[in-house]
């Protein structure tokens, strides 16, 4: 192991096996740090860059600026709920400051990820697997700086000096740094499935994202983006790579399984951020309350035997949901109750899923608790909201940034709800980052802009898989994979990203006008920006 002259203090967790994920945490004494890192296990090293990517992909920090700054979502003021500061509203509108919250937070959560993947990678041995993880994560981290930020604090990857300031790289050096160090890693990271470590095809994946997405970064203002050829080559050679190496498969059952608690190496995720349910609650504030923040107060749903509600937070947009053939697209909607009238087993009852439309029905009574008949049965009545207002919780499409009531807006039951508690912090979900479907519509749109390739069959090998061959589309253009990757990344951290790409960010939709171009990347906070020489405020604030 390297050492290095710097001392600091370090929480080693023990995390991840190739397969299973037991957290202890062990605070390190200060005094001892160097050498309990020099001779620490190289697993124990990665584990605070691991660990950070839950902070970054927490539900109110990378997936709010993602989502509820996007057409596809909102966080409406209902009578007094939900305006904490004007900070939802701010997303909404496009008019957030230097000190928004989630704008900071995140951006803090981004910087401390970086720190901890290059503190990893100064102590592991170059051209071990997990040196190259930590380069890995470290290229992960660059990219969500470089996307929301457009600044990426960097140290490099060999001979770091902590002593020093780190270099500000933005535009063409930040791509071309982050593909030159996953490129100089590569063919050290492990192969075949794993979807909780960085692997290959996780590599190949973010490469071929950053490819995608490099005419936005390297001139980030442009009244339109030129994508080259050879980059989209790039992003149809990677692609095609992770498709033809046969390590994962489209799902063709159940869409929504790859939301669930026992996601974990399923066959179409190919990198995800990993989650536990544990006494530690290591489940990082994430993705089961993506979906508990939206459902009606008066909604009940079934946790290890006991029972929870919603809190009427996020809605997605009437806009959004035009752009779907919502009766017979298998991603809009899943019934795994009959949303009526009538009596059900309790022990069948789970939530339905996608998107909540109309008179909810479910597991409901004034008090906020059901009421089990002595048969085990349970009765599905019509949900009433059972407090602020008590209106029925009847999600109509229609609505606004400031709400006509707590009901209003149709609410987003994408990932599991795995948790009891307040918070709902404590869920089994791995976050997904990459999946074989992101693969197959980023070839098509590569190949689109080329004009050369199959990309119809692209979009129909993901569209086939969700529902046979009925579900095959006769031709596809640009606009055809845009509203593809709607259907089939809603509430998974893209739609910002792809709409700034599409060139449909500046357009007009609920109670959002703003179409400044500066409101591309989020600012630098004050902090940071103060105190770190090289960082500068972005353009517009």
């Amino acid at each position: 192991m390297k050492k290095q002259a710097i001392i600091f203090s370090i929480i080693l967790t023990v995390l991840f096996g190739f397969q299973s994920c037991d957290i202890e945490e062990e605070i390190i004494d200060e005094a001892l740090g160097e050498d309990l890192l020099t001779n620490a296990d190289p697993l124990n090293l990665l584990a605070p860059a691991y660990n950070n990517m839950r902070r970054v992909y927490g539900h109110r920090w990378f997936f709010a600026l993602q989502t509820f700054s996007a057409d596809e979502g909102m966080v409406p003021t209902r009578q007094s709920d939900w305006f904490d500061g004007g900070t939802f509203q701010e997303l909404h509108r496009h008019d957030w400051g230097p000190n928004h919250r989630y704008t900071r937070e995140t951006f803090e959560h981004v910087v401390s990820g970086l720190a901890s993947a290059t503190q990893a990678i100064d102590f592991l041995d170059a051209g071990t697997q997990e040196h190259a993880e930590a380069v890995g994560l470290l290229s992960h981290f660059m990219w969500v700086a470089l996307d929301a930020y457009g600044q990426v604090p960097y140290r490099g990857i060999t001979e770091i000096n902590f002593n020093t300031d780190p270099q500000i790289l933005t535009g063409a050096e930040a791509v071309s740094t982050i593909i030159e160090n996953l490129e100089s890693v590569i063919s050290n990271l492990p192969t075949g499935k794993n979807t909780v470590r960085f692997t290959q095809d996780a590599a190949k994946s973010l490469l071929a994202r950053v490819y995608l997405n490099k005419a936005v970064y390297e001139d980030r203002y442009a009244s339109s983006f030129s994508f080259s050829s050879e980059d989209m080559q790039k992003v149809v050679d990677l692609t095609t790579e992770i498709i033809n190496s046969g390590a994962h498969s489209l799902e063709t059952d159940d869409y929504f399984s790859m939301f669930d608690p026992d996601n974990e190496n399923h066959p179409e995720i190919i990198w995800s951020v990993k989650n536990e349910k544990t006494s530690l609650r290591i489940g990082g504030r994430s993705v089961s309350r993506n979906t508990t923040n939206g459902l009606s107060r008066g909604l009940l749903y079934v946790v290890d035997g006991g029972f929870e509600t919603g809190s009427d937070a996020g809605c997605t947009l009437p806009g959004f949901l035009d752009t779907w053939d919502s009766a017979n697209d298998p991603r809009f909607y899943k019934e795994n109750y009959p949303n009526e009238l009538g009596t059900i087993p309790l022990s069948d009852y789970k939530m339905n899923r996608g998107f909540l439309e109309g008179q909810i029905y479910g597991l409901n009574n004034d008090s906020g608790t059901p009421i089990i008949n002595d048969d085990g049965t349970i009765d599905i009545v019509p949900v009433q909201l059972w407090t602020r207002d008590e209106s029925m919780a009847n999600h109509t499409r229609e609505v606004s940034l400031i709400a006509e009531n707590q009901s209003v807006g149709v609410r987003v039951s994408k990932w599991s709800i795995d948790g009891l508690g307040s918070n709902r912090d404590d869920t089994g979900v791995d976050i997904v980052v990459f999946r074989l479907a992101d693969i197959y519509l980023m070839r098509a749109e590569a190949q689109l802009r080329l004009g050369s390739g199959d990309a119809l069959a692209d979009v129909n090998a993901v569209r086939v898989a969700r529902a046979g061959d009925g579900f095959a589309i006769g031709s596809a253009t640009l606009e055809d994979v845009y509203n593809e990757r709607g259907f089939e990344f809603y509430w998974e951290y893209h739609r910002r990203t792809d709409q700034i790409r599409f060139e449909t960010w500046e357009d007009v939709w609920i109670d959002k006008t703003d179409s400044d171009p500066n409101k591309r990347l989020f600012p630098i906070p004050p902090g940071p920006l103060a105190q770190t020489p090289g960082l500068e405020q972005n353009p517009g604030y």
